[in-house]
């Protein structure tokens, strides 16, 4: 494998299993706005893309009452800190400090806002394992996966060819794609492997040793 000299890791499903926290915050909203639910396991789905995306089409709520959806989802998981309801990947703290030991530079680039992003990895005692944080947010063009890792690479004077994203989602592979960024699938988290088929990634990777030995290979 080419030879990078920075990692990009998305955050949930990859770093961190933040299931916890963030479906009984989706339960929360949905029960609050008065919807029907379901079992924990129904709403995985959830966990990866925007909180519209989740809210219109995992959990068929309607068009009209998706912003008060979103805005009641963070009021819970934001404003309560149920985002802190996350543990670490096992594998994760070794992983990241072989890279920085390897010489790769490292970095977070997330859907989740930028707050709950680093008060969770202060949490969990990851946060001064990376250069820079990334997260979403609705400004500096930080809405989309795409957007965040183009700020990422903006603020590191990063070439795209230069990164590659670790991620455990389609949507990861998808603004990976269309930020110019590779993207090595990280099959321990949420997604399954057949969601990145229509994506050009470079590998594949049960477990977080995987990454270093593809990364080195």
């Amino acid at each position: 494998m080419k030879r990078y000299s920075t990692v990009l890791f998305d955050l949930d499903g990859t770093l961190i299993d933040t299931s916890e926290g963030v479906i009984g915050s989706v339960l929360y909203t949905l029960g609050k706005l008065g919807y029907p639910t379901g079992e924990f396991g129904d709403y995985l789905p959830f966990l990866g893309p925007p909180l519209t995306y989740g809210f219109g089409v995992v959990c068929g709520v309607n068009e009209d009452d998706v912003p008060r959806a979103v805005e009641v989802f963070r009021k819970k998981y934001i404003g309560e800190e149920w985002f802190l309801r996350s543990t670490v990947y096992p594998g994760i703290p070794e992983l990241l400090g072989s890279l920085r030991q390897a010489g790769f530079r490292v970095a977070v680039t997330t859907s989740k806002l930028q707050l709950a992003a680093e008060k969770v990895l202060a949490r969990t005692g990851l946060l001064d394992l990376f250069d820079l944080i990334v997260g979403s947010a609705d400004a500096d063009g930080r809405e989309t996966k795409e957007g965040v890792l183009r700020y990422a690479l903006r603020s590191l004077a990063v070439p795209p060819a230069d990164a590659v994203l670790i991620g455990d989602r389609k949507y990861d592979a998808e603004g990976a794609r269309g930020a110019g960024v590779d993207c090595i699938a990280a099959l321990w988290g949420y997604g399954k492997k057949e969601e990145f088929d229509p994506y050009p990634v470079v590998g594949f990777a049960t477990t977080p040793a995987d990454v270093l030995q593809t990364l080195l290979s």
